[in-house]
């Protein structure tokens, strides 16, 4: 703008020297001495003024170098700021899906961390028992032998006999008598346990469930109401499980995680006084190891192991569900089943905090 408005007075500078030396050279031209008109000699000014005309043209040239330059310097400006907006849009989503990644890794992680230290435990159960039998065993072995061992006073021919007539009934009530001994907990145990590996042998499908899911596969929406599949979801597991006394933030949690919008976290705290906090959907106060946030710029609300089971659970399986609907998943149907079934127990599980 200022080398605009500089030229344009340069313009009007020399247009107006120009009309003065104009009429200067016309009055100088004619002149009157005692009544006589007179011609004087002719004066240049050639020379000025195409001097000045070519200053003036070198300096529009330099003017309309000088703003393409800067329209230039203004467009590469604006590609670079569009080029940082993109990169920083790209990073941040890539960072986002990592955190999400990890959060719902180290959820999995200490699922089955669960599930080992209880499957630990039942075998350190088991084996307990299996050495209480061997014991047992050990003990109606040896009675069984201490009864045959013949009688040093009697002959070896009545012995042998006696032996040989009665040597397995022998043996038979002895083990009766010491399976009597047992206690009935001790077979309750063991008849239980034996009905629930029938039971697991089995492995009995609902076919009702898996024509549901079939037909939700075949246009697969995320929805309490989309269809039967998710409507028998919602109503027996997803519900129960994200059912609080906080029912506000109880339904709000919900709606986050249908959005994808849910964090949550471990608090590290340097003494176990610190995180003895009130449970944010429980109302009680125990110890909140962790906290989780709706949205990216919402509160942290505190919550216990119990109650972060529950909301990591629902958010398994939303993943899945998520995953299915993208066709990420390339197994087939009933594998597909066996997972949703899988992720329906980890919901009942962590609904009565086991």
């Amino acid at each position: 703008m200022e080398r605009t408005s500089l030229a344009n007075t340069i313009e009007s500078l020399l247009d107006h020297r120009s009309d003065v030396s104009d009429a200067n050279s016309v009055d100088s031209a004619f002149s009157i001495e005692n009544g006589v008109v007179t011609t004087p000699e002719p004066i240049e000014h050639s020379t000025s003024s195409a001097t000045l005309l070519n200053e003036l043209q070198r300096v529009k040239e330099d003017l309309k170098s000088k703003d393409i330059e800067i329209q230039r310097a203004h467009e590469i400006r604006e590609n670079t700021d569009r080029e940082i907006e993109d990169l920083t849009a790209s990073l941040f989503e890539s960072a986002h899906s990592m955190v999400e990644q990890a959060k719902y890794a180290q959820a999995n992680a200490e699922q089955k961390l669960k599930t080992a230290n209880q499957t630990v435990d039942a075998l350190v159960l088991e084996n307990t028992q299996l050495k209480k039998s061997v014991s047992e065993l050990k003990e109606i072995i040896n009675n069984c032998r201490s009864s045959l061992i013949p009688n040093r006073s009697s002959p070896v021919t009545s012995v042998l006999s006696s032996t040989e007539q009665q040597p397995e009934s022998s043996i038979r009530r002895i083990v009766r008598e010491k399976l009597h001994k047992r206690s009935s907990s001790d077979l309750q145990q063991s008849l239980s346990s034996i009905d629930i590996s029938t039971k697991m042998d089995t492995n009995v499908v609902d076919t009702v469930l898996l024509r549901e899911f079939a037909r939700w596969e075949e246009k697969p929406l995320i929805g309490c109401d989309s269809s039967a599949f998710m409507h028998r979801i919602y109503s027996e597991d997803i519900l129960p499980c994200l059912t609080f006394p906080n029912a506000d933030l109880s339904s709000r949690i919900l709606t986050a995680i249908e959005q994808n919008d849910v964090t949550m976290e471990t608090c590290h705290m340097r003494t176990i006084d610190e995180n003895m906090k009130i449970c944010s959907l429980m109302g009680d106060l125990c110890q909140c190891n962790y906290r989780v946030r709706l949205g990216e710029n919402g509160e942290w609300y505190p919550i216990s192991r119990l109650s972060r089971n529950r909301i990591a659970s629902v958010c398994d399986f939303f993943t899945f569900i998520r995953h299915v609907q993208s066709g990420l998943v390339k197994s087939d149907t009933r594998n597909r089943y066996n997972k949703i079934i899988e992720l329906r127990k980890q919901m009942a599980f962590a609904r009565l905090g086991l």
